[in-house]
């Protein structure tokens, strides 16, 4: 099964508490970044990491390599897969804000 949305991003499994939010990811909360970081690595590991250093949406969307090497995100390859996943965050985040700049529809 596809699970990519229109724009390309891996689209949400139903039921995911992730998929009810609305707001952009730098207003998410410590528990939404948790379950983002949960729901794209399939354990409850980064969600507890993101706990325990208290990552809101803000931090999350300015993490680097360093800084996830710092927090104990191991091995080098895991830091580099969320640093992808961090950078579509963003790209997507950066797109919905110009579309709503020059007045077009937000992607689904």
């Amino acid at each position: 099964m596809d699970t990519r949305v229109q724009d390309g991003s891996e689209a949400l499994p139903e039921g995911c508490p992730m998929a009810e939010v609305s707001r952009p990811a730098g207003q998410w909360t410590v528990a939404e970044v948790g379950a983002w970081l949960a729901a794209r690595s399939g354990t409850r590991e980064l969600s507890e990491l993101a706990q325990e250093h208290a990552v809101s949406g803000r931090v999350l969307l300015r993490l680097t390599e360093g800084t996830l090497r710092r927090m104990g995100v191991a091995p080098r390859s895991r830091r580099r897969e969320l640093l992808r996943e961090l950078l579509r965050l963003r790209l997507q985040q950066e797109l919905e804000e110009l579309l709503s700049i020059v007045g077009g529809e937000h992607p689904p």
